[in-house]
């Protein structure tokens, strides 16, 4: 098998993350996959520095490269602010018609998070379901009408565009291409040697309830959730909780009220589903073992709340993935 070629052009301000993570994907891929992809990083001739200030001036110039159909050109994501303020503007036409022209021979083109504003600047997304991260998806929806942009999704895979939500939603959606292109054992065993314990699917939504609710600064509060994330088992109380804090069981229930919004009760039935979640999408585990992983008493309990949250069965959430 031919080995395919990444390319990761780099833009002035671009995260880091967002080059580091793909690329280690990939990286990983064709060591333990038979050398099957060769990770390239691509200028237009320029040097340029990351938004964390490191300098880069490696990259193979981009019509020095000879790309096939079927491989694949990545603009990582870089500092929004910078990109609204038009300073990113001179890059991306430096790179418009290359690209351009790569996509026309076959060539898959990607994005990762803010990047997905080069491509869209392009006119590469028009008519094109996209996503990009959080932050970025009302300007996109403003500026780039033509878009067809999703809310909620980690990546999306439309006529040969892959765009990706933020930052660590990169290193998700390479691991699905790496699956795609080649095999699920593949793109397990990476994940294995990257220590990614729980692989997120495309429809997973940007914010989940690990932290939608620590938009906060209280200690306390903060300390208490994550015990509740750690003890998802039922024996473990309100009164357990209270007791390791050291706080009143009365106390508790309206510091972390007044700081979340929701009662404790609320909250862990939230992580449990989300928990629940994860172990449909990612094991082989039967309904009633994940109700006891879950911190459910039984399997029924644990059916009548997800029908309550998501409008349908475990087994029918896991039937249609």
């Amino acid at each position: 098998m031919d080995s395919t070629q990444i390319v990761f052009l780099l833009l002035p301000k671009m995260h880091l993350q967002d080059v580091a993570g793909p690329a280690q994907v990939f990286f990983e891929a064709s060591e333990l996959g038979k050398h099957s992809f060769r990770v390239k990083f691509a200028t237009t001739g320029q040097s340029v520095c990351s938004a964390q200030g490191l300098g880069l001036s490696t990259g193979v110039h981009i019509h020095d490269l000879s790309l096939r159909p079927g491989d694949l050109v990545c603009i990582p994501g870089f500092d929004f602010a910078s990109f609204q303020a038009g300073m990113l503007d001179a890059a991306i036409d430096a790179y418009r018609d290359w690209v351009w022209e790569q996509k026309r021979k076959g060539v898959f083109v990607a994005s990762i998070c803010s990047g997905a504003m080069a491509l869209g600047q392009m006119g590469l997304l028009d008519h094109v379901e996209c996503t990009s991260h959080w932050k970025c998806i009302p300007f996109m929806k403003t500026y780039f009408p033509k878009c067809k942009v999703l809310d909620n999704r980690l990546y999306v895979f439309d006529k040969g565009i892959f765009t990706s939500a933020g930052m660590t939603s990169g290193i998700d959606m390479s691991l699905a291409l790496v699956e795609r292109w080649r095999n699920p054992l593949l793109a397990a065993k990476v994940a294995q040697e990257m220590v990614i314990n729980v692989r997120r699917n495309e429809t997973t939504e940007q914010k989940n309830i690990f932290l939608d609710f620590k938009n906060h600064f209280n200690a306390d509060v903060y300390k208490a959730q994550e015990m509740l994330s750690n003890h998802l088992e039922a024996s473990f109380t309100l009164s357990d909780l209270a007791r390791r804090m050291n706080l009143s069981v009365r106390h508790l229930s309206r510091l972390f009220k007044d700081h979340t919004g929701e009662t404790i009760q609320v909250y862990r039935e939230k992580v449990r589903i989300e928990h629940g979640e994860q172990l449909l999408l990612h094991t082989e585990m039967s309904v009633k073992e994940i109700a006891v992983q879950c911190g459910f008493g039984n399997p029924r309990q644990f059916s009548r709340i997800w029908l309550k949250a998501k409008g349908k069965t475990p087994g029918q959430f896991r039937k249609e993935i």
